[in-house]
């Protein structure tokens, strides 16, 4: 599925463009755990859309996906999450053990996106297949620093999903928001990461900083993403900033 155009400066032998021909199509399989452990045997959401019986977060994980998929194919020409076109698999209603209902979080376990109720939302589930593209592309270790950026990276790209696919809330006060669809609140705030009640650093001498010597959340990954967010804010919003 390769006919590559590139050209190339025959003066300086350097390559100025290139890319795919080929066209390339969504290929993506939605299951249904149904508040266990174990997602069914068949999809109930493909590509051509979803069963009858698909539950809600089946047909949202579907719609938002395809966004994000259309999004870095449109913008930036890239096939999938391996960029090769390979099937993206989801489930939903996931949950670890039966007391752990309704499970309370999203993940990227390497192969799939995983999803507890009420987690599918459209910078959530850009969030989630962003891990996958971070893993194919930079390989950044999940931990300390480079697990920051990581996390970053996915709450960026997570957010220009949310903001250039029309669904969910787009309002001014909650732009820069991750999660502000989800029903007990945003989970960060890229534009001011110290703000009550995130509590995140906005820079590297901020007191918020996470050294996190025990590794509950793998050298604070979720919390110093917050450099990158403020960062990724200024990048596109503007603003002064430590003077």
């Amino acid at each position: 599925d390769l006919r590559q155009l590139v050209l190339v400066d025959a003066s300086r032998g350097v390559v100025l463009l290139q890319f795919n021909q080929v066209d390339t199509a969504l290929n993506l399989a939605v299951y249904d755990a149904n508040s266990s452990a174990y997602p069914g045997y068949s999809p109930v959401c493909t590509e051509g859309g979803c069963s009858g019986s698909a539950p809600a977060d089946a047909v949202a994980a579907r719609e938002y996906i395809t966004d994000t998929y259309e999004y870095y194919s449109v913008r930036h020409g890239r096939d999938g999450i391996d960029g090769a076109g390979s099937q993206i698999v989801a489930t939903v209603r996931y949950c670890p053990t039966s007391s752990s209902c309704p499970y309370g979080n999203a993940f990227w376990d390497g192969t799939q996106l995983v999803f507890g109720q009420g987690f599918v939302l459209d910078d959530v589930v850009a969030h989630e297949l962003t891990h996958g593209v971070t893993q194919h592309e930079s390989g950044l270790m999940y931990l300390h620093q480079s697990g920051a950026i990581n996390e970053a990276l996915s709450d960026f790209w997570g957010e220009m999903v949310d903001l250039s696919n029309g669904a969910g809330t787009d309002t001014p006060s909650v732009r820069w928001l991750v999660g502000e669809d989800y029903s007990g609140g945003a989970f960060r705030n890229m534009a001011d990461p110290t703000a009550y009640p995130y509590n995140d650093p906005d820079s590297m001498t901020s007191i918020y900083y996470d050294c996190d010597v025990d590794l509950s959340d793998n050298g604070g990954v979720h919390t110093n993403s917050g450099i990158l967010n403020k960062a990724a804010y200024l990048m596109v919003d503007g603003g002064a900033f430590n003077g």
